[in-house]
Formats: structure tokens, sequence, C-alpha cells
């Protein structure tokens, strides 16, 4: 899952199908789901609380705290994913950043669950699943 989805999990402000983002949540800490991340999620979730203005700093750490201690299966980028991210970006013209998650879930064969709009771009040919149509 990329970090749009992530991001629900604590933000309920203006946040569209938190529920699904918490249905998410939920499973996986039921142990009926596993949930990768490629470790670029950490920082990105990291900026978009820090961020928000509906939370101070030390609201931010307690939040990143309980993130960390979630454990979700965080793969380290590689040459192999940084590549594959590279051409994903020019196929699609997205940002390498946003590429990261397509090309992690590419490698994993795995779907990559998704809010954000840039990623519907990408979406013909990939296996991106939207959570709205979670």
């Amino acid at each position: 899952m990329d970090s749009s989805v992530l991001v629900k999990w604590f933000s309920s402000y203006n946040e569209g199908h938190r529920d699904k983002a918490m249905s998410l949540l939920n499973l996986y800490k039921e142990g009926k789901v596993d949930l990768y991340i490629p470790e670029l999620a950490v920082c990105e979730i990291s900026n978009a609380l820090r961020y928000n203005k509906n939370f101070d700093e030390n609201e931010v750490k307690t939040i990143l705290k309980f993130f960390m201690n979630l454990e979700l299966t965080t793969v380290n980028l590689n040459e192999e994913i940084i590549i594959k991210s590279l051409g994903i970006s020019y196929e699609d013209n997205i940002t390498v950043y946003d590429a990261i998650f397509i090309a992690l879930s590419s490698i994993l064969k795995i779907p990559l669950i998704t809010a954000n709009p840039k990623h519907l771009k990408a979406k013909t040919g990939r296996n991106i699943i939207l959570l709205q149509e979670l």
C-alpha cells in the first residue's frame, strides 16, 4: 500500500474512504492480511503528518511511534526497485517517488492499494487497486 492510504489511519480531517483504510488496518492487526511498504513510506507519512495543521509536533511523534510499532513489512530500497521505478516514472510520466510503490507491488507480485490520484494514470496494465474499490 502507499502513503495515501497510511495517512488516512491517522487523519480523519477531510479524508475520503477512511473507513476502508481503517478496515485494512484492522485486518492487518487481526493477522488476516500482510501489508508491505517501501521504506520511503515512512518518510512520506512523517512529512504528511508534519505538515498537517491538525497535529502538533508531540502528536506527530506519538503517531509515528504507534506507526513504527505496527511493524508493517518495510522493504528496503535496492537497485532493482530503483531501476524499475525509474522505468515506470518515464512510462507513466509520474515521479520516481510515486513509481516506487508501483515498482514494489510489481516485484512482489501483489496489488498496490492506493488513494493517490497520480496512480490513476498508471492504473492501466498495472496491479493497482483504488482504495474506494475495496
